[in-house]
């Protein structure tokens, strides 16, 4: 299931992913974070219109209803179409078959290793400990 809803105002798309959900979480995991990335650009735009101080020759309350509309239909859009990478980042974490690669481990601080390592083991003792030895540093 690759459509997300064409439409901000469609909800039907989420009974729907429920189920599928349900059945297979991995087929799944893209359009659920798709509509996360969604819900996400629509609050950033959303934020940014109001740090536009309002005023002006066309500011009304039906403008303000139209570029609500507009900002929801264009956050879906934009995250059908590839988005900000948000939803990659997010299947790209949550897929089980997926480990980080050697490359992006390099990257990681020393917190951070910690933290994965510990994570991988499932030992959360362990990596409480090492959390707190690094702080200590």
């Amino acid at each position: 299931m690759n459509d997300i809803g064409s439409n901000y105002h469609d909800f039907s798309v989420f009974p729907q992913l429920r189920k599928d959900a349900a059945e297979n979480s991995e087929e799944v995991l893209r359009p659920v974070a798709q509509q996360f990335e969604s819900l996400f650009v629509q609050m950033m735009l959303k934020g940014m219109r109001d740090a536009v101080p309002e005023g002006g020759l066309f500011n009304n309350a039906n403008l303000e209803s139209y570029q609500q509309m507009h900002d929801s239909q264009l956050a879906l859009s934009l995250s059908e179409k590839g988005g900000i990478g948000l939803a990659d980042t997010i299947v790209k974490q949550l897929s089980s078959d997926k480990k980080m690669s050697l490359e992006s481990a390099k990257t990681l601080s020393p917190q951070g290793i910690a933290l994965q390592s510990g994570l991988q083991t499932g030992n959360a003792a362990n990596m409480e400990r090492q959390n707190i030895a690094a702080n200590e540093e």
